[in-house]
């Protein structure tokens, strides 16, 4: 089956630059609505929380796409405003989990911390089996990384469905960090020289990335030039 994958960092919807502070949704889900992909992983999204602000971000999208979506909570802003990672389907979502990412020791801690998880969702698929999506942003230390690799490759290697692994992973490819992701899976790298995602009005770095599982072939990757955010989305189509 081949199918379109992509992960976005969408800062909360906010419309980068043009009209900074304004929420539209709408914009944001356009981009996915316009690419045509299938199954994505978002990072920086809201739920419904106290704040007027804080609204069912991704249940807002798919209404808007006609998709099927779940929310993953990584933390809570200022009491009781969810804030976390999300999944997006064309088909049925059939189960999720959010795994915690182990905190960092206090002294390592930057003047940016917050929890941070990773959201798995199963996507049924139309043609019969399903697809595992993990969806996840990492924290901004190398320790708080070295955590989300260490999360990420136990949690896909005893993944018994074929996955794909997303997100703003906060490190350049050149990173050895990631080399536990590089080594174990299928990796987009390749098609991706010399394009890069952050930040989206003039990008300098490439910190968005699209892995899977070994037994899954990527037919093609990009980065979108597109700048409702401030991250650009990476699109991968591939084949399994």
């Amino acid at each position: 089956m081949n199918i379109t994958v992509m992960t976005y960092n969408i800062q909360h919807g906010h419309i980068h630059l043009s009209d900074p502070g304004r929420i539209d949704l709408k914009e944001t889900a356009a981009v996915i609505r316009d690419c045509g992909a299938d199954v994505v992983g978002l990072n920086e999204v809201r739920g419904r929380g106290d704040h007027p602000d804080y609204t069912a971000q991704v249940e807002e999208m798919a209404a808007f796409l006609g998709f099927h979506c779940v929310f993953g909570r990584s933390i809570y802003v200022g009491g009781n405003n969810p804030y976390g990672n999300a999944v997006l389907s064309r088909w049925p979502i059939s189960e999720s989990k959010v795994y915690h990412i182990p905190d960092p020791a206090q002294a390592h801690r930057g003047h940016r911390f917050e929890h941070r998880s990773i959201l798995r969702a199963a996507v049924d698929l139309p043609e019969g089996g399903q697809l595992a999506v993990f969806s996840s942003h990492f924290g901004l230390t190398p320790e708080e990384q070295r955590n989300a690799v260490t999360l990420a490759s136990a949690l896909t290697a005893g993944e018994r469905l074929p996955f794909v692994l997303m997100g703003d992973f906060n490190v350049t490819p050149d990173d050895p960090v990631l080399a536990p992701l590089d080594e174990s899976l299928t990796v987009t790298h390749g098609f991706l020289e010399g394009q890069f995602s952050h930040p989206s009005h003039d990008p300098k770095n490439r910190i968005d990335y699209i892995y899977a599982a070994p037994s899954v072939t990527v037919l093609g990757a990009e980065i979108l030039p597109v700048i409702p955010s401030d991250h650009r989305p990476v699109l991968a189509r591939i084949s399994f």
